[in-house]
């Protein structure tokens, strides 16, 4: 009987070894326990200082790009550079010099104008040209035609603009000359010596003198004069310009 339970309790041993040596064993060629076994479970991110995560929302790691079109800022406005100093003493221009008239016995009466002053010429180009200034102006007259005179003399000399420049002079002082020599109180006479055939003579329907016209003979000139008025013996007064202001006997008429 004892010997038995012996064997009975050996054979309970034998069954207890094989059944360990079976899990083992399972265990050693089953993958996927080994690779559960070897994959550590990833810890999760912890969320920036300040920031609270709602465990929903996906976290957006990238930045936000920056758009491809910036504006351009206004540029400032820039100071206007002072200029720099040269060194070299200021030049003022000189005052003009109205000491002296206008006009003397220097400057003769062409066709072309009188002294440095030439039909064609504006009232401003002409005062630089003399130098002087003008008494008068459109007031006196209208704004097409008016007379100037120059404020630093000689008196008897007055300058008629038409439409807008200089197209006429009248002379009553006989100390300005033509370039031949003609001036006031020069003789009918002498006037056919010195201009002979170049001289058209219109007498005054009165009958009290003559309206003497010297014609130049050149094409260039064609529309030029110097007229003599006369008393029918001497000459009282003598103009000249270009056409049409210096064929009446009055300015601006």
């Amino acid at each position: 009987m004892h010997r038995l339970i012996a064997l009975f309790a050996i054979f309970v041993l034998l069954l207890a070894a094989c059944g360990n040596d079976d899990d083992e064993s399972n265990a050693e060629t089953d993958p996927t326990a080994t690779v559960a076994a070897e994959e550590p479970t990833p810890a999760a991110t912890p969320a920036p200082a300040g920031e609270t995560s709602t465990g929903n929302e996906p976290v957006d790691d990238e930045p936000t790009p920056a758009p491809d079109d910036e504006p351009t800022p206004a540029p400032d406005d820039e100071p206007t550079p002072a200029p720099e100093p040269t060194g070299e003493p200021l030049v003022r221009p000189e005052p003009l010099d109205f000491s002296d008239p206008a006009f003397s016995s220097a400057d003769k009466l062409t066709t072309a104008g009188l002294g440095s002053m030439f039909f064609g010429m504006t009232p401003d180009a002409a005062s630089q040209a003399l130098p002087t200034l003008w008494t008068g102006g459109p007031e006196d007259g209208t704004p097409r035609c008016y007379l100037l005179a120059p404020a630093n003399g000689p008196s008897g000399v007055v300058v008629t603009i038409y439409n807008s420049s200089v197209e006429r002079v009248d002379i009553t002082n006989a100390a300005i000359a033509t370039r031949s020599g003609a001036n006031v109180g020069s003789t009918e006479a002498q006037l056919h010596e010195l201009f002979g055939a170049r001289l058209v003579v219109s007498p005054y329907a009165d009958g009290s003198g003559n309206s003497i016209q010297y014609v130049p003979v050149d094409e260039s000139d064609v529309d030029y004069r110097v007229i003599f008025e006369t008393d029918g013996a001497v000459v009282t007064s003598m103009r000249a310009g270009r056409l049409p202001a210096v064929a009446p006997t009055e300015p601006c008429t």
